[in-house]
Order: structure tokens, then C-alpha cells, then sequence
């Protein structure tokens, strides 16, 4: 595994990073497979590990100190903070080690969920509650510091105010994150990001499905010496998975969307086969040597996922 100097910062992180949303979690495995998960990336040479306040209501962030706390130094934790869980999301998360048996003896799925039963999510991104989510990510990763912390997914207009670097600054002086940058959820917030100075990356969906940002973004901030992070490089799974035309209505959020995906994937499985390789090792191909990108996300939520990925990958 390659490593790659991340933006200006002093960080040398492989090409491939593991996005942690899916580790942890009531509904997934038990939390035994999700350490040997963390391990198997480990020793195969991946440094980089993203996760988030949020992620299983914390539980990402948790297995993430249970393997790593004696090897911190080994590694670089990146987490966001900005989201605020609602009341039962927090009780579900204390509940995790009664609920999860229970759900996998009675075959529940979150699918089958009422959408009303996982409550509202609202943002916060005022300087006290970063300093207390940041806190709280602290002791759940049984760290001191964290290597990059970023803003989960800010409105544009959040991002321009700026209220939010005064605090980060601060705890960068303090020595409780060590670089900080912003997870974005459009090229917009993205560009309204690079006009601050202390930004150390952006993150953002980068794939052979969505390749907006490298119109008019990677490229900016790597001009500006700021670390690039693609997320969702497998597009969703899309790239992954033999998905019929049935399923695929799941993954999008129109009929038109339906029809582009449609003929994205069977261009791309026709580019995969005339270079004599896999559509997976395509798309990672794709994200991780574009333009401005300093690590490339993989999403995986098992160590069987994982294997498949890196024995197929190119890097």
C-alpha cells in the first residue's frame, strides 16, 4: 500500500482509507467481525480510518479505540462531528449490546423500520458544541488527540459564516486534533471552504457515477495544498453489485436517475471488459489516482468485503 503525503500537513496516509460509517451498529454484525475488520486493514498497510460522532451512535467511534489505543501512533483517525442525535437513536445506542440478539433472532431488518422510529437528525455547529462533541469523540476513541477533525456535512451558508474556525483553531493550539477540514456535501460548500487558510482537506463523493468534483474541485484544493478525501467511490455499492433494474430503483431518487444509472453501469461494465479488468478495481482506480485526491474511501462493513476489495485493487 502506497502512502501518500496528505495536502500541505505533515501525514503520510495510504491511498486507500476504510470509511467506518458501517461499523457498528444494531443491525450488523457482532463486534468481534468489525475488529477483525480494523485489523485485516491494518495489516494490510491501510493508515487512514474515517469515522464519525454519529456512526452507530458512536460504536464506530468506539471499536475504532478498542483496536487502535495501543497502536495510535500506528494510525490516522479522521472523525466529524456537527450532527445531534435525537433522544431515541441515544437510547438505542445504550441499549445495542440487549437489542442487537434480539433483532438477529427475529430477522428484523432496518429496512422494515418506520421511518419515524429512528427520529429527526438536526445539526449543530456552534463552537461550544464542537468542543463537546470533540470531547466525547476523544474518550470513546481512548485517544488525546485526533489527526483530522471535520465538519460533518455544513450548509453552504454555515461554511461561509465561518463561526466554526475561531474553535477549531483553539483546540488545533491545544493539541486535541492536530489538522482540521470540512466532510462536504456539495462542490459549492466545498469551494466556499477553500477560502479559509487553516483548512487542512475536504471530503467528497467522488466516483465513476458522480464525477462532478473533479470538474472544478479536486483540483482547487489541491492548488491550495488542502488533502483530498472521495468518499462513496464504489458508488453506493452500485459498482459492486450485479443490481437488476428492480433493485436499482432503490438506489436512486427518480425515474430519471434510474435511466442514467442505467446506462452509466453498462457503459462502465464494457469499459471493465475491454481493459481486462473488474468494474470494482475500475472505480477504485478512478477515485484514488484522480486529481487532488490524497486517500480514496473504502465503505465496507465486513472482513470477507474487504479482502474482495484489496485483492482486486490496483494500488
Amino acid at each position: 500500500m502506497q502512502r501518500r503525503r496528505f495536502g500541505n500537513t505533515d501525514l503520510q496516509v495510504s491511498e486507500l482509507g476504510v470509511g467506518c460509517a458501517r461499523i457498528g451498529g444494531v443491525f450488523q454484525n457482532d463486534p468481534s467481525s468489525f475488529v477483525r475488520l480494523l485489523a485485516i486493514a491494518r495489516d494490510a498497510g491501510i493508515n487512514f480510518f474515517d469515522t464519525a460522532d454519529m456512526y452507530s451512535q458512536g460504536e464506530s467511534e468506539a471499536l475504532l479505540g478498542r483496536v487502535f489505543a495501543a497502536r495510535r501512533s500506528d494510525v490516522i483517525i479522521a472523525t466529524k462531528a456537527g450532527y445531534c442525535l435525537p433522544a431515541r437513536r441515544k437510547l438505542a445506542g445504550r441499549l445495542k449490546p440487549f437489542l442487537r440478539p434480539v433483532i438477529r433472532a427475529l430477522g428484523i431488518r432496518r429496512d422494515q423500520l418506520p421511518a419515524g422510529s429512528r427520529g429527526a437528525l438536526a445539526q449543530n455547529f456552534s463552537p461550544a458544541y464542537l468542543v463537546q462533541a470533540l470531547e466525547a469523540s476523544l474518550r470513546r476513541l481512548r485517544t488525546d488527540y485526533v489527526d483530522l477533525f471535520q465538519l460533518h456535512s455544513p450548509p453552504q451558508e454555515v461554511v461561509e459564516r465561518g463561526e466554526w474556525e475561531p474553535v477549531l483553531e483553539d483546540l488545533k493550539r491545544a493539541g486535541k486534533i492536530r489538522y482540521y477540514g470540512i466532510a462536504c456535501d456539495t462542490v459549492e460548500s466545498g469551494l466556499a471552504a477553500l477560502r479559509f487558510s487553516g483548512i487542512s482537506s475536504l471530503q467528497f463523493t467522488l466516483s465513476l457515477l458522480e464525477p462532478r468534483a473533479l470538474e472544478n474541485l479536486s483540483g482547487q484544493a489541491r492548488l491550495k495544498g488542502v488533502g483530498g478525501i472521495a468518499r462513496e467511490i464504489l458508488g453506493n455499492g452500485l459498482l459492486v453489485k450485479a443490481v437488476d433494474e428492480t433493485s436499482l430503483a432503490t438506489y436512486c431518487s427518480s425515474d430519471e436517475q434510474v435511466e442514467l444509472r442505467k446506462k452509466q453501469l453498462s457503459q462502465f461494465r464494457q469499459q471493465a471488459v475491454e481493459r481486462g479488468v473488474s468494474l470494482p478495481r475500475m472505480a477504485i482506480e478512478f477515485a484514488s489516482q484522480a486529481d487532488g485526491i490524497s486517500v480514496a474511501l473504502l465503505g465496507v462493513r465486513t472482513p470477507q468485503q474487504l479482502r474482495s476489495l484489496l485483492d482486486d485493487s490496483p494500488v
